[in-house]
């Protein structure tokens, strides 16, 4: 009898417990679902899948600077979305062949190879400017600082980008290191608008001073002529000229391309994605991979030159790898 009442005595105990787990364990569930559920949506923002009009069951995370939104950032924000960070999975799981993207005409999520079965998708947010500082996309932290008046606004056509009156404002850049890797080739790609065409006015010059290590792309005096130049100490290494291509107060998506092959530098030079110059340096001393302190978007490192008056919408640079190393973009 002794035996039986302890066996009683044990199983109310361990129903008693394994009661209590139930209760936490539901009560849990609840707190957890309502947590996450008030940061999800799925009936608030635009969503592109290529034809797919209707995306289906799928929920939406947003975070900004690494903190959870209970919404997505507005346009006029100033974030931009981190597409390497951002990701979609199914039932938690991660999956790589979904991709996100954010078309930044529309404000509308991009979702390529969607499923539509309970999908969520988390898309990290990250800032790209404030009112002192244009931050580097790229995470090298190559960040800029406006100077003098440069600022972050929308045209006339409402596409923001940084405004440059042509009388002294500019954006100082921070140092570029040795690190960087000029010499086995790179990429540039900018979009811009000139409003008028000031002397060799700058869209950016990375040096040590006038002329050192010079990396830069200009207006060639007050032609309508774009300018790209290297420098290697104080010598000049390449001037590659894209003739009457710049249009007054029409923005413009230029890429100039040095690519490194054998003892050989070939240049490319595109205008709205057409090919228009192509160049060949028989010098591999185009270009210096050192220390550069003197980088300026929208100014000159020789004073004699003047400042840019127009809009730059974006600027990156790719090394020969293809990994952008400094990004600036809205």
């Amino acid at each position: 009898m002794k035996l039986k009442s302890f066996k009683e005595k044990n199983n109310k105990k361990i129903g008693v417990i394994l009661f209590t787990i139930t209760c936490v364990l539901l009560i849990s569930g609840v707190i957890l679902y309502r947590t996450f559920a008030i940061f999800e949506t799925n009936d608030k923002y635009d969503v592109m899948n290529g034809s797919v009009e209707d995306p289906g069951d799928i929920y939406f995370a947003f975070y900004k600077d690494g903190v959870i939104q209970k919404e997505m950032p507005k346009k006029d924000e100033g974030y931009w979305l981190d597409e390497e960070k951002s990701y979609c999975g199914v039932l938690g799981k991660k999956d790589e062949t979904m991709k996100l993207a954010l078309d930044r005409d529309t404000w509308s999520i991009v979702v390529t190879g969607m499923k539509t079965s309970r999908t969520k998708c988390n898309l990290y947010f990250i800032k790209t400017y404030d009112e002192t500082t244009l931050f580097d996309l790229s995470g090298n932290k190559y960040n800029g600082t406006f100077m003098d008046g440069a600022k972050v606004q929308e045209d006339e056509e409402g596409n923001l980008g940084i405004y440059f009156d042509g009388v002294n404002d500019y954006v100082d850049v921070a140092d570029l290191p040795e690190s960087i890797d000029w010499a086995n080739g790179f990429t540039i790609e900018f979009e811009a608008k000139w409003q008028k065409l000031n002397s060799f006015s700058r869209i950016f010059d990375f040096g040590n001073g006038a002329p050192l290590d010079n990396i830069l792309v200009a207006n060639q005096a007050t032609s309508n002529t774009l300018r790209s130049a290297t420098k290697y100490d104080e010598e000049s290494a390449d001037d590659t000229n894209l003739n009457e291509t710049i249009t007054l107060n029409a923005k413009s998506i230029y890429k100039i391309q040095y690519l490194k092959q054998s003892n050989t530098i070939f240049v490319n030079m595109f205008k709205d994605n057409i090919l228009d110059v192509e160049k060949t340096i028989n010098n591999l001393n185009y270009v210096k991979n050192t220390l550069r302190t003197s980088n300026y978007l929208g100014k000159s490192n020789w004073d004699t030159d003047a400042y840019f008056n127009g809009y730059i919408y974006s600027l990156k640079f790719t090394d020969s790898k293809g990994k952008v190393f400094l990004w600036y973009d809205f």
